[in-house]
C-alpha cells in the first residue's frame, strides 16, 4: 500500500511540474506576443504623426525639413524596435530541445522525467524512453 502511495505522490509532483512548466510557456508566449503588439501600435502611431506633419505642411504651403526628418528617424527608430523584438523572439523559438517518449504509451515527456505524465510508467533506464530532439521553430 505504501508503494501506491509513493507511486501517487511521485505522479502527481510530475504532473504538478508539467503543469508549471506549461504554464511558464504560455506566459512567456503571452508577453511577447504583447510586446509585438505594443511595437506596432509605436510604430502605426509614429507613421500617422508624420503624414499628419506632412499634410499639415503642405496645406499651408510650408517646409520643415528638419521636423519632418525628425519625425523619420522616430519612424525609422520604431521600426527597428520592432525588427529587434521580432528577431529576438525568431531566436528564443529555435531553441532545441531533448524530450523523451515514453515506450510504454507514446507521450512525449521532458528528459529529465522520472514518470510518465500520461500512464505513470516509471523510466528505469534509457531503453524506456526514445530520445528525440524536438525543434521548437514555428
Amino acid at each position: 500500500m505504501m508503494l501506491d502511495f509513493e507511486f501517487l505522490k511521485q505522479s502527481a509532483s510530475v504532473l504538478a511540474d508539467a503543469a508549471v512548466k506549461t504554464t511558464k510557456d504560455l506566459t512567456d508566449k503571452g508577453k511577447h506576443k504583447m510586446d509585438v503588439l505594443a511595437a506596432e501600435r509605436h510604430l502605426a502611431k509614429t507613421q500617422r504623426q508624420l503624414g499628419a506633419l506632412v499634410y499639415s505642411l503642405y496645406k499651408n504651403g510650408q517646409t520643415n525639413d528638419q521636423l519632418v526628418k525628425k519625425y523619420l528617424q522616430a519612424v525609422e527608430q520604431a521600426e527597428g524596435q520592432l525588427e529587434k523584438i521580432t528577431t529576438e523572439q525568431a531566436e528564443e523559438s529555435r531553441d532545441v530541445r531533448m524530450e523523451k517518449i515514453c515506450m510504454r504509451c507514446g507521450a512525449e515527456v521532458s528528459k529529465d522525467a522520472t514518470f510518465c505524465s500520461c500512464c505513470g510508467q516509471k523510466f528505469e533506464s534509457a531503453d524506456d524512453t526514445r530520445g528525440r530532439v524536438w525543434n521548437t521553430e514555428k
